[in-house]
């Protein structure tokens, strides 16, 4: 800023060494603003990172979601949503066991076409319902829950988290997952068909 004092016989120039102050602020607020935006942005990104790092995969090519056709599945001792001790070994010959997840759009487009299929098991004994969910946020539990209530009329329903005990003995890494289970005989199950093919290998069975 130049600023020019007049006398009658000569001209005196003073020159300010500062910027304007108004201009210095906005200029100080604006970095601040920015800062601030840059920060939020770096911490929500680390929080989806971390969910997706911590959520199962969701994925529609389930056939090869788990064990496959002819392997034993593994031993495991659980409870039915209900309160009923469930096992391998009380898995039914013909039986049907889904896996599904919360935060999967297939597996939530699945299940009314699923519950509707499993209606045609020939009861609640033929078919087994886990729904897996890690149970980290108040929405995840009362998705959980929306899908056993769904489940129930129909299966034997488990929740579980990741890498729970039905979940693992049936090494699932993809949802929806469907597998028909072989059990004759008293022997440990076997894998008879998984996927879609899983419901038309599955006999009907009794309630």
């Amino acid at each position: 800023m130049r600023q020019v004092a007049k006398s009658p016989s000569h001209q005196v120039v003073f020159c300010s060494a500062y910027p304007e102050r108004p201009t210095m602020v906005y200029l100080a607020v604006a970095l601040v603003a920015v800062a601030a935006l840059c920060t939020w942005d770096l911490l929500l990104t680390l929080a989806v990172l971390r969910r997706l790092r911590d959520r199962p995969h969701s994925t529609r090519g389930a056939d090869s979601g788990g064990i496959p056709v002819g392997a034993t599945v593994g031993s495991f001792a659980t409870r039915c949503a209900e309160g009923a001790p469930l096992t391998e070994r009380d898995i039914a010959d013909g039986a049907l066991v889904a896996f599904f997840t919360t935060g999967c759009l297939p597996c939530r487009n699945k299940l009314p076409a699923f519950v509707e299929e499993a209606r045609t098991m020939g009861g609640r004994r033929q078919v087994i319902a886990v729904v897996v969910s890690p149970g980290a946020t108040p929405d995840e539990t009362a998705e959980a829950e929306t899908m056993a209530r769904q489940l129930a009329p129909v299966a034997r329903v488990l929740v579980e988290e990741p890498d729970g005990p039905c979940t693992a003995a049936f090494g699932v890494t993809a949802f929806p997952s469907q597998f028909a289970v072989a059990a004759a005989g008293g022997t440990a199950p076997t894998v008879r068909a998984v996927g879609n093919a899983a419901l038309t290998a599955s006999p009907v069975g009794s309630a």
